[in-house]
């Protein structure tokens, strides 16, 4: 069973000028989902790809839920990749990874 352990909250009263990646999160997510961010949670991860992993094709597309654009009205995307990145995962295969790919979150979603 896994689970995130919050370590820390971001809200614009504690975001310090040093750190530039809660300032940088909520733009994105204000882009994206066209309302602003409610805060910005820390969570602990995993930040090392492992040396080896298991090829697993190519990601052709993704379908994911979200309230982009309504928020508290989730609704579910379907984004097909032009130039899809490689699927892989750790030895385990409890972790996924996209490697690669010609992508960009913006403002009209994922494009690429």
């Amino acid at each position: 069973m896994g689970y995130f352990v919050v370590k820390r909250y971001c809200n614009r009263a504690d975001e310090s000028p040093d750190d530039e990646d809660c300032g940088r999160a909520r733009e994105l997510f204000e882009r994206f989902h066209c309302f602003a961010a409610p805060r910005v949670i820390r969570r602990p991860c995993r930040r090392v790809i492992p040396r080896t992993l298991v090829h697993l094709g190519q990601l052709r597309g993704l379908i994911y839920s979200s309230d982009r654009g309504q928020r508290g009205r989730p609704r579910s995307f379907i984004h097909l990749m032009e130039t899809p990145p490689t699927l892989a995962c750790d030895p385990e295969g409890r972790q996924l990874y996209i490697l690669g790919g010609s992508y960009r979150v913006t403002s009209r979603g994922i494009e690429g």
